[in-house]
């Protein structure tokens, strides 16, 4: 189980890299965001803490869901999970934040889709582990 919540988080941090990158979603984030001059490298050692210990964090509570018996553990059930657990904890607080915080909206599939991607990530990583 250890090594599925290392494998899910690290994968899940290293997608951020993609998916911000440029030629994938970087460019449109910018714009989302109202960045103009921004310096792509400017991403200090603390920001990145910040986002591995959160993608830590979700894998053990995947993983604690897993282990307490609420899923069966088939693939649907992982993928079940991980919608679930994106639709109900990800993505009302980050659309409030974006609407409240007068961001667009674009801001919030960008943002919301890598987390997607990430919980998805973690229904196959747990798959293969467990």
């Amino acid at each position: 189980m250890v090594t599925a919540i290392l494998v899910s988080a690290a994968l899940a941090f290293l997608l951020g890299f993609v998916w911000y990158s440029p030629k994938v979603f970087g460019d449109a984030w910018m714009e989302a965001v109202d960045k103009k001059d921004i310096d792509r490298e400017e991403a200090n050692v603390g920001q990145h803490a910040v986002s591995i210990v959160g993608w830590l964090a979700s894998a053990f509570v995947y993983a604690f869901l897993i282990s307490h018996e609420m899923i069966r553990g088939d693939l649907q059930d992982y993928l079940f999970l991980s919608i679930a657990l994106w639709g109900a904890f990800m993505l009302p607080p980050k659309a409030a934040a974006i609407m409240h915080g007068g961001f667009n909206t674009k801001l919030l599939w960008i943002d919301g889709g890598y987390h997607l991607m990430g919980y998805l990530l973690f229904a196959f990583v747990f798959r293969i582990f467990v």
